[in-house]
Formats: structure tokens, sequence, C-alpha cells
């Protein structure tokens, strides 16, 4: 689902392509969720970490772009969005031993999209012009990852844990969506999940969470009633077919797996209206764990939106199932 941007672009974040101005703070170890927050009396956003209940929260990447985090599998690069001279926004990567960030000139983000880490911390997946390019992090060179022009719009949100594929959102057109993996040595296209957006891997890459919002991706007419979002869960295969894990009457947004696989944290935001797609101050970031059982709210405050969050991966990181 496409988040439409509705304020103006962050401060200059760097004076010269390539190498931004220290703008972050020593990021915590241990169980982490990093999460894409906007306070409205600022320009931006902010990214925060905190425990898997909410607690320690502190900002570690300050007036990062509006795009979403993305961590490497090991846990020590930090995909997002950043600013250039021009303040176009691009992809940004911070190392977690090094006090500064990077941001890559050359790989420019569209409105809406964001970047996917790829799980060996090489590689950064982002959309430009109808194609997925990929950054390679080391040189900062970009190569098309596919030599054709996708031909739908395509959003990517997750890379397959062995990195070959890329999972997505697919607009086809007459207000239908759908979850899918691009492989990105032959360029196939997989069906993940029909009427389905911002899908994830598991740790283990046997399942893949995504959202679907039913009621409007079946009319596509904005008639003023509540959504109906659900939180499903689907193995990876043939004929996959999806478990119901939530349904809410609010908007539910960016599921994000723990490093057990037994936990999903995902952002749930009141709506004005079915069809109005942006979040809301005071929503709220939620985990369940990924039988559907113990639904428990982490983090929420009321001048804060929240736009996303995001595990941070790695061993001793697990957090392991809630208890109910």
């Amino acid at each position: 689902m496409s988040r439409a941007v509705l304020l103006s672009l962050a401060l200059c974040l760097v004076a010269l392509a390539g190498v931004a101005q220290p703008v972050r703070a020593a990021m915590p170890d241990g169980p982490q969720i990093t999460v894409s927050t906007y306070v409205s009396d600022q320009r931006g956003r902010d990214l925060i970490s905190m425990g898997p209940n909410g607690e320690s929260a502190q900002t570690v990447v300050k007036r990062a772009g509006w795009s979403l985090p993305s961590w490497s599998a090991a846990g020590d690069l930090l995909a997002f969005g950043g600013y250039g001279s021009l303040r176009e926004e691009m992809v940004a990567v911070a190392a977690v031993n090094d006090p500064g960030l990077r941001v890559y000139g050359r790989a420019s983000l569209e409105e809406g999209g964001s970047p996917v880490m790829a799980p060996d911390g090489q590689t950064v997946a982002y959309l430009h012009k109808d194609s997925i390019w990929l950054l390679d992090v080391a040189s900062g060179s970009v190569r098309r990852a596919t030599p054709w022009r996708l031909q739908a719009p395509f959003e990517p949100s997750s890379f397959s844990p062995d990195g070959s594929r890329l999972a997505g959102t697919i607009y086809p057109g007459a207000g239908n969506s759908s979850a899918v993996a691009v492989d990105l040595l032959t360029g196939r296209m997989s069906l993940l999940a029909n009427e389905a957006s911002e899908p994830v891997y598991s740790p283990d890459g046997s399942e893949v969470a995504f959202i679907r919002w039913k009621n409007w991706m079946r009319s596509w007419v904005d008639d003023g009633s509540q959504p109906i979002d659900e939180l499903r869960v689907t193995r990876v295969g043939t004929f996959p077919r999806s478990r119901l894990l939530r349904r809410s009457h609010k908007m539910l947004l960016r599921p994000s797996w723990d490093p057990s696989g037994q936990r999903i944290a995902f952002t749930r935001t009141r709506v004005i209206e079915n069809g109005y797609d942006d979040p809301m101050k005071n929503d709220a970031l939620m985990a369940i764990n990924a039988d559907g059982t113990c639904l428990k709210k982490v983090y929420s405050d009321p001048e804060t939106t929240l736009y996303g969050a995001t595990w941070r991966p790695g061993p001793g990181r697990e957090a392991g199932p809630i208890s109910c």
C-alpha cells in the first residue's frame, strides 16, 4: 500500500555527495525493534530503537528520510532514506560500529519507495523509474536488477534469506494488489498471495507475512466505511494458502518477524475512512505470536506517528514468543 507524502522534505543531511554528517547515536544491542517516527513539530522523521516490550526507546538516527528502515541479516548495517545536497531522497546506510552514515548520490528513491537491504549487507534493492535497481554498498555503484521495465508498479519489501528473491507488492490496476517474489537471476515473478501487500519473509524463508486490505482493495471506492485489514501468513510454495492472524477495522502496516520467527510486529493506526491510507498520530506498534495468539501493544505516543517497524536480526536478538 503506497503511503502519500504530505509534508515537505527534511533538512539537507549532507554537504557533499556520498558522505553524511553524523546524525545518529549508538545503537543498543539485544532484541530491538527499529521504528520510523514523525512528530508534527519537526521536519522529516527520526528512527528510534526499543526493546521487544517498548522499553528503553531512544533515537538512533535523527532527520531520516521518509523511507522505512531495513537491516542486513547480521544486524550490522541499516538502510533507510537520507537527503543529498539537492534535497532528493537517496539510499543511506549506517554501520552499527561507525558513528556516521553514508548517503549514496547515485541511488535515488521514488516517492513512497523504501530501500531493502540484502541479507549479506552487500547490496540494497530499491525502485527507480519502473525498474528494480541494486546498489553496491561498498563501491556505491548501481545497476538495474532486471533488464526491462516492470509492467506494473512494484514496491519491494523483503529479500528471501538466501538473497535470491525479492518480495514486494505489485499493483496491476483495476483496484487490486498482489504479493509477489521476483527471482533476481531470471527476472521471473511468482505469486505469494492475492489481494495482498507488504510481504515479508520469515527468518527461515518458509513463510511470508503480509497485509490484506479487504474492502478497499476489492472495491477501490472511498465509501466512508471503516477499513477491514488482515494480518496473514502463508507458506511459500506452488499453491499458497494463508492463515489469518488478526482482522481489524484499523489500518495494519508493515509486518516484521522477530529473529526467532515466533512473533510478528506491525503498526496499527486509525484512518478517517476506507481508502485513506496515511497513518495518524497516536497509532500503535503491536506484536502477535506467529500462531495468532497473545496480541499486545508494544509502543504508542500521543504526539507521534509510526510509519513502520522492523526487527533487528542476528544471533542473540531473538525475542521468542509472547507469553499470555
